[in-house]
């Protein structure tokens, strides 16, 4: 069963409905901006760090364009072969003009450097810094052609290149200071510092880095292979930051740059801040507003609805208690004007109901009552006129004990045991007249001080009697037998008389289910009037009967023991 919303719902449902699309709305936008400018930044930020690069490659490349070009200068080449043209060339003049050479290659870069050329066949050593001619500081053996190394004690990277091609064999070397790279870095202007990082451990920072920082940011690429560039957003200090990475001319050395995202994304988070509070009031202000028409309005619905509901359940004395707004308070003195009206009605109407059920009681006591002694007297007459005064006494004696049960009419309620009683002496007249039934009982102890309406069983016997045992020749037996039950109890009377066929049993329950009719006759009608007005809807009578085998007739109540009315 579908549930249908009442308008409060409907209302609340719409504002919360609303609230919630305005929120995703911005929501949806505030995400695809702040994405925007993500993408915007990354794009920025990785151009101007490739801008960097490539200006370290390119003052790179020049120093190592200036040691490639020594190893290609006829003077460097001619020392190399000194030995064999000795003769032709003054040893001294061409050392001077090697290293006149070295300092002004050396001077030409913008970097402070240092150009060193070496002839292992004869261990001389040429350099643009004399110290380091007189001195040599590096380990050729350990150089490795063609590769840049960096010396962490000295702060220098090296160059070590070689050629064995030109008669003689010939290497220079080629150094900076890291400082170049540092300057490098310093003038770079922007929002962040950008440094170099080597997976080894090591790092180049500009004068002003905060190298914890940039520490943990260079943690992040551990393990990543980075070949072209990367770019990714990570957490650190509890803030996040835009984080690119290239590699560099340098083996191994890559160039790293971060940008908090907080400081760029300040402005968006801002505005986000100030609608989430103006959501939060707004959505404040519709729960004030959600209470104050459940208070003024749907409050004053319910319980109009619910005391109606009760009031068509029977509940006529239901009225409203609370004192609503004006717009509902003529509305609620309306019904309570009613129900009070309705209810002093229905009581005239129910007192007016329960005499004409008492009455209807007496009346129906007053037909069993007669229908009993026309048949003792009849017997009486009947055994009068042949002179069996034995038979009239002891009927007299029987009639006499059972109106004296009959005629105390204070109470309309016996014990059962009383109605038993009855039944015995009903039999016992019975029997008198003619010897042919067997009563048997069978109630337990619990069920005799069971309050029930008078001539309850009396007439069910009697219809035993007359319709079940009477047409049967030979003798017939009587049962009632009776059993408390969880929530009630049930009594029955049967007998192995000759029973009903189908057709008319079902034609007697009909009877029975109708209002009463003449055809139906009066005593089992009768008993089940009385039992259903004085147990209420709880209480059944059943029928059931086959041919040749008797008839049963249950009375059966379902009301809880407190619920049994007592005499």
């Amino acid at each position: 069963m579908t549930r249908k919303w009442s308008l409060f719902t409907k209302m609340v449902t719409f504002l919360a409905l609303l609230l919630l699309a305005i929120a995703g709305l911005y929501g949806y936008t505030v995400a695809t901006s702040i994405n925007t400018v993500q993408q915007e930044l990354e794009t920025s930020r990785l151009n101007q760090l490739k801008f960097l690069a490539d200006m370290l490659e390119n003052d790179i490349d020049q120093l190592t364009l200036n040691a490639y070009n020594l190893l290609q200068d006829q003077s460097v080449r001619d020392y190399a072969i000194l030995p064999s043209i000795e003769h032709l060339v003054d040893r001294n003049r061409l050392k001077m003009t090697i290293s006149e050479k070295l300092k002004l290659q050396s001077t030409a870069s913008a970097w402070t450097n240092t150009l060193t050329v070496y002839y292992p066949e004869t261990g001389d050593v040429l350099s643009s810094d004399p110290i380091r001619a007189l001195k040599v500081e590096y380990d050729f053996n350990a150089l490795q052609p063609g590769q840049w190394t960096f010396d962490h004690l000295t702060g220098e990277f090296t160059l070590y290149v070689r050629d064995r091609e030109a008669g003689g064999d010939v290497c220079v070397v080629l150094s900076f200071p890291s400082e170049n790279i540092r300057k490098l870095l310093a003038s770079y202007e922007s929002h962040s510092r950008p440094y170099l990082y080597h997976p080894s451990g090591r790092f180049i920072f500009d004068y002003n880095m905060d190298s914890v920082t940039a520490i943990r940011m260079a943690g992040q690429l551990w393990g990543k292979e980075i070949e072209g560039s990367l770019t990714m957003v990570t957490e650190a200090n509890g803030m996040s930051y835009l984080l690119n990475a290239l590699p560099t001319v340098l083996d191994g050395w890559v160039l790293i740059e971060f940008t908090p995202l907080e400081r760029i994304l300040q402005p968006i988070r801002k505005s986000t801040t100030l609608f989430a509070g103006a959501t939060a009031a707004l959505l404040c202000l519709g729960v004030a507003f959600a209470f104050e028409l459940y208070r003024n309005v749907q409050l004053p619905i319910r319980k109009l609805v619910s005391s109606l509901a009760r009031f068509r359940e029977g509940d006529y004395g239901v009225r409203i208690g609370f004192e609503p707004a004006r717009e509902f308070r003529l509305l609620t003195e309306g019904f309570n004007e009613m129900a009070k009206r309705v209810g002093d009605l229905i009581d005239k109407v129910l007192t007016e109901q329960l005499r004409a059920k008492e009455a209807e009681f007496k009346q129906l006591q007053s037909q069993i009552n007669p229908h009993f002694l026309y048949n003792c007297l009849f017997y009486i007459k009947s055994k009068a006129r042949i002179g069996d005064t034995e038979s009239v006494e002891a009927m007299a004696l029987s009639l006499g004990e059972y109106y004296r049960y009959m005629t105390r009419t204070e109470k309309d309620m016996v014990p059962l045991r009383s109605e038993l009683d009855l039944i015995n002496n009903y039999v016992s007249i019975l029997n008198l007249r003619k010897p042919r039934i067997d009563y048997m009982t069978d109630v337990s102890e619990e069920l005799m001080d069971l309050h029930i309406p008078r001539l309850l069983l009396q007439p069910l016997v009697e219809n035993a009697v007359m319709h079940g045992i009477e047409p049967k020749p030979g003798r017939g037996t009587i049962r009632i037998t009776g059993r408390r039950l969880a929530d009630g109890f049930v009594l029955t009377v049967e007998d192995d008389g000759v029973g009903m066929t189908p057709e008319a049993l079902a034609k007697l329950r009909g009877q029975l289910r109708g209002p009463k009719s003449d055809e139906s006759g009066c005593g089992v009608w009768n008993v089940q009037q009385r039992f259903l007005q004085k147990f209420g809807p709880g209480a059944v009578l059943e029928m059931d009967s086959k041919a040749g085998e008797g008839t049963t007739v249950t009375l059966r109540c379902e009301f809880r023991e407190q619920e049994v009315p007592t005499a």
